[in-house]
C-alpha cells in the first residue's frame, strides 16, 4: 500500500523501532508535515460521502484558494470519485472528469509550494493506477527526493516490486528500514516480495504481524478501500487480485492462487485523455522545477539507483 507521511508509534522490528508513517487516507486526511494545518473529512466512502467531503473542501477551497491542506485533501477526495466512476460504475466520462480535478489539485498544490513531498506521492498513485509504473516511479523518487524519509523508499520499494525488479525491491526495503521507515509499510513490502517470488508460506508469516501490528496496512490497497478488512492471506490476495491496482502487476502470483486479475477497462478514447491529462500535467510542472532550479527535480527523468 503506497504510504503517506505523519507521525506515531510502531511495533519493532528486529532491534528498531519504528514511527509509523501510514497515513489514515480512509479517513482523508491530508497528510502534511507537522505543524502544517491538517484536514479530516468524514471517513464514509460511500458515494454520499464522498460528495458531501466533495462539497465540504471545495466552500474551502473557494475561501481558502491558498491552502495546501485543502488542495491536497480534495485533490484526494476527486481521485477517489475518479476510481469509484471507473471501478463500480463503468462511468468513464465522470472518471476522466474526476481524474483531470484530482491532477490540477495536486499540481496547484505544487504551484504553491513546490517543496513538498506529498502531492508527488498522490500523483504516482495515480500513474500506478493508470498502468504507467515508470511515471509511478519517478514520482515516487521526486517526493523521496523532498522528502527522504523512510516511507519514501518503501513507496519505491513497491513500485519496484510490481515491475518485477525484486532485488532492486529489497534493497529498497532494507534502506527503508535503516531509515526508520514505518513497520507497517516496510512490512507490507515483505509479504508482496514473498508472495510473488512463490514464498507462500513467508507471505503468510507477513499477514498475520501485520493484521496484528499494523491492521491498517490490510484495508486499503493504492488508495482504495477494501470492503472489509481481510482476516486471511487469501482474503488479502483476492482482493489484490480484483483491483486494477493491484492485480495487473502481481498476475503471476495471482495465477499461483488460482485467482483471475481485473484489469482498467477504457476505451481508446478515454486512454487518450488520459495522455492529454498527463501532458498537461508534465507542462505545469517543468514551469514549476524551472523556476525552481534550486530544488534541482527533474519531471521525467528517473534514476534506477538508491
Amino acid at each position: 500500500m503506497l504510504t503517506a507521511i505523519s507521525a506515531g508509534n510502531a511495533p519493532q522490528r528486529g532491534a528498531a523501532v519504528r514511527l509509523r508513517a501510514a497515513c489514515a487516507l480512509a479517513a482523508l486526511l491530508a497528510c502534511v508535515p507537522a505543524g502544517r494545518e491538517r484536514i479530516e473529512v468524514s471517513s464514509d466512502l460511500s458515494p454520499g460521502g464522498l460528495a458531501r467531503a466533495r462539497v465540504d473542501l471545495e466552500s474551502r477551497r473557494a475561501a481558502q484558494p491558498g491552502s495546501l491542506a485543502v488542495r491536497i485533501a480534495l485533490g484526494q477526495v476527486y481521485y477517489r470519485l475518479a476510481r469509484d466512476a471507473l471501478d463500480r460504475t463503468r462511468d468513464e466520462a465522470a472518471y476522466l472528469r474526476w481524474f483531470e480535478q484530482a491532477t490540477a489539485e495536486f499540481v496547484a498544490a505544487l504551484e504553491l509550494d513546490p517543496r513538498q513531498a506529498e502531492p508527488h506521492l498522490y500523483l504516482g498513485a495515480m500513474d500506478a493506477y493508470r498502468g504507467d509504473l515508470n511515471a509511478a516511479l519517478r514520482s515516487m523518487r521526486i517526493s523521496k527526493r523532498l522528502e527522504p524519509s523512510g516511507v519514501a523508499y518503501t513507496n519505491i520499494a513497491e513500485v519496484l516490486i510490481y515491475q518485477d525488479r525484486l532485488d532492486q525491491a529489497r534493497e529498497w526495503n532494507a534502506l527503508a528500514v535503516r531509515r526508520r521507515a514505518p513497520y507497517g509499510a516496510v512490512a507490507f513490502n515483505d509479504m508482496l516480495l514473498a508472495w510473488k517470488s512463490g514464498e507462500l508460506r513467508v507471505a503468510h508469516g507477513n499477514f498475520e504481524r501485520l493484521r496484528i501490528h499494523a491492521p491498517e496496512m490490510l484495508r486499503e490497497i493504492n488508495m482504495a478501500r477494501l470492503p472489509e478488512e481481510p482476516r486471511r492471506f487469501e482474503d488479502f490476495a483476492a482482493y489484490c487480485c480484483r483491483s486494477p491496482a493491484c492485480g495487473p502487476y502481481m498476475q503471476n502470483a495471482c495465477a499461483d492462487l488460482s485467482l483471475e486479475i481485473e484489469e482498467r477497462q477504457l476505451s481508446d478514447e478515454a486512454v487518450r485523455r488520459e495522455l492529454v491529462i498527463e501532458l498537461e500535467r508534465q507542462r505545469r510542472l517543468r514551469k514549476v522545477y524551472e523556476q525552481r532550479k534550486e530544488l534541482e527535480i527533474e519531471i521525467e527523468v528517473p534514476s534506477d539507483e538508491p
